[in-house]
């Protein structure tokens, strides 16, 4: 009977405290110990941006622009970029919208926006230096200082919004790139078409096909700048043969409509020093 009585004082007291233990965790802010670098080092195939459960939005950066294929044949260092960040890397090409977590395939990386100050040439992708003593990581929070550029990126998201805010040094030349080439996986086939409209001096709206894992996949969305750009144009990679009507436009600057396969848009900003540009993106399934 005394052993049945000191099992029973035993297992009250382990109940005692996994109850005391539990409601101490309850307490807890928990979000402290996640660790969106998980993961995002060799074959982790995660990304370190803002997202939330069940988002349409997993805003990231990217750290490489490359073709799945080369030659006609495959690349595989692709492979390594299955959610666009690896770790080991000290450039970052912009940041897009959409990103696959920990698949063995991949596909997405839609909408890659690069701010950025000083001459601009859409020749070859944008990219600026970062150290990852000024970057930080959290659940729906992303932080990264560009170094050439001295611009501070900050992202978060909710489900369907992505939220970016730049904090600009003082500049004449100061800008939104916005690459509609990007892929994740990409190669010549992947952009279908892209169609941008400018509705305001402040609002973009389009959408984007691709033709990838997902194939005709459509990405429809709204862009929304805090502040009036006062200039803004396109570089078209892919020449069209005819273009109806609008062949007789200069389509390249302040042309309220840009449509076609791989686009690269951007707009025009005057800054002054510490100013904080932000830019709201809305996605429709």
């Amino acid at each position: 009977m005394k052993y049945f009585l000191l099992f029973l004082f035993i297992g009250n007291y382990c109940f005692a405290q996994t109850d005391n233990e539990l409601a101490y965790i309850q307490k807890q802010n928990k979000i402290k110990f996640v660790n969106p670098m998980v993961g995002t080092h060799k074959m982790g195939h995660t990304y370190p941006g803002a997202t939330v459960p069940f988002g349409m939005v997993q805003l990231s950066p990217e750290t490489n622009y490359m073709n799945m294929f080369i030659n006609g044949k495959y690349n595989p260092d692709v492979y390594k970029y299955c959610s666009g960040y690896q770790y080991a890397d000290t450039s970052i090409y912009g940041f897009a919208h959409t990103h696959f977590s920990g698949t063995g395939h991949s596909d997405l990386g839609d909408l890659l926006v690069m701010p950025t100050v000083g001459e601009l040439n859409l020749n070859e992708p944008i990219k600026s230096t970062f150290s990852h003593q000024n970057e930080t990581a959290q659940p729906a929070y992303y932080k990264v200082l560009l170094n050439d550029h001295n611009i501070l990126a900050e992202l978060t998201a909710t489900e369907r919004v992505g939220v970016h805010q730049y904090t600009f040094p003082k500049a004449d030349s100061a800008r939104i790139v916005l690459d509609l080439m990007y892929n994740i996986y990409n190669h010549d086939e992947k952009d279908v078409w892209s169609f941008l409209r400018v509705e305001n001096d402040s609002t973009i709206t389009g959408y984007r096909q691709t033709n990838g894992w997902g194939r005709t996949r459509t990405v429809y969305f709204v862009m929304q700048f805090s502040k009036k750009f006062h200039s803004y144009g396109q570089y078209k990679v892919s020449k069209q043969l005819y273009a109806g009507f609008y062949g007789r436009f200069n389509e390249k600057l302040n042309f309220p409509e840009m449509a076609g396969k791989n686009i690269k848009a951007y707009f025009n900003f005057n800054t002054n020093s510490q100013e904080k540009l932000l830019l709201k993106w809305q996605f429709h399934p």
